[in-house]
């Protein structure tokens, strides 16, 4: 399988992200859940008071790193992604995603009303990809990372 169909496969198997964020030069790490578009971009929800959302309001460029596999004693696989986040607005039509989401991690119809009616503190939040990497000792020995994007 090729470098890039390996890193679809991965980014669509898995849910869970470290995301990177920063401002004034001090970093700040969180981990979210997330889905996926057919172009990569990623979405996750979060309440804008957190500190990874405000931080995205100062420098919306941020990063995300994915472990696929990392168990000791075998090959490791990861993601690693650059790119600009942003609150998605009400205007911009997040049903799709909203929905999406929700199926994914097994939220009730009710979240999406609420989530849509705008009735919860959660926004949506989306990642356009500016680099994308894959690094997979299992298909590609000797550690060399592959540049997806």
């Amino acid at each position: 399988m090729k470098a890039e169909q390996l890193f679809t496969k991965y980014l669509r198997d898995n849910f869970r992200m470290q995301l990177a964020t920063s401002v004034d030069g001090q970093p700040w790490a969180c981990t979210v859940s997330y889905i996926c578009d057919d172009q990569n971009n990623l979405y996750w929800a979060s309440v804008p008071s957190r500190r990874h959302s405000e931080e995205i309001r100062k420098n919306p460029n941020v990063a995300v790193a994915i472990a696929v596999k990392g168990i000791i004693a075998e090959p490791v696989i990861g993601i690693q992604i650059e790119g600009t986040a942003v609150e998605l607005k009400p205007t911009e039509n997040p049903r799709h995603i909203a929905e999406a989401y929700a199926e994914k991690f097994i939220r009730k119809q009710k979240w999406i009303d609420d989530f849509l009616a705008g009735n919860t503190e959660h926004k949506l939040y989306k990642l356009a990809p500016k680099a994308m990497y894959l690094f997979d000792e299992e298909h590609f020995p000797g550690g060399q990372r592959q540049k997806i994007l």
